[in-house]
């Protein structure tokens, strides 16, 4: 099995979890992830990539600074821009993120429309983060082409 094959499954064990929506960013070196997986609703990233919100997200500033697993309604007083506010009128309601890796980051927000995300949700998450994160550790070796192979898995998630 190729590495675009375990990945490929890995992200779609993730996508069978629950009933969510995630984003993933996978090595994130000077604020950009290597890797971006998600199943947002594409208005949703519209608006949070036309708007900058990564920037006042209290969500990915807390995966910037942390490494473990915290639920969005933790960010309440510090979301001075309203960041969850908006995303939960895209539907994108209960959250966590999850992040993980010392000498670079992985992130994982990980949300559902209608409930709280379960504890062995969130566990099942963490386990295959991992797993991505270290099957991923050098992909700054990779060729264009194999880079590119492995950012189009993006597109299969949708």
């Amino acid at each position: 099995m190729t590495k675009v094959d375990i990945i490929r499954e890995n992200l779609q064990l993730l996508r069978n979890v629950a009933d969510w929506k995630f984003a993933l960013g996978l090595h994130i070196r000077f604020a950009n992830p290597t890797l971006l997986y998600q199943t947002y609703p594409q208005p949703w990233i519209d608006h949070y990539n036309e708007n900058g919100l990564v920037f006042t997200d209290p969500a990915v500033r807390w995966a910037i600074e942390n490494t473990g697993v915290c639920d969005w309604a933790d960010f309440s007083g510090e979301d001075t821009n309203n960041v969850l506010g908006q995303a939960a009128e895209y539907g994108l309601k209960y959250g966590k993120v999850i992040s993980i890796g010392q000498q670079s980051r992985t992130f994982g927000f990980f949300t559902h429309s209608s409930r709280e995300i379960k504890v062995d949700e969130i566990e099942t998450a963490r386990v295959i983060l991992e797993e991505l994160h270290d099957i991923t550790q050098d992909v700054e070796l990779l060729s264009d082409k194999d880079l590119a192979e492995l950012r189009a898995l993006n597109d299969t998630l949708r």
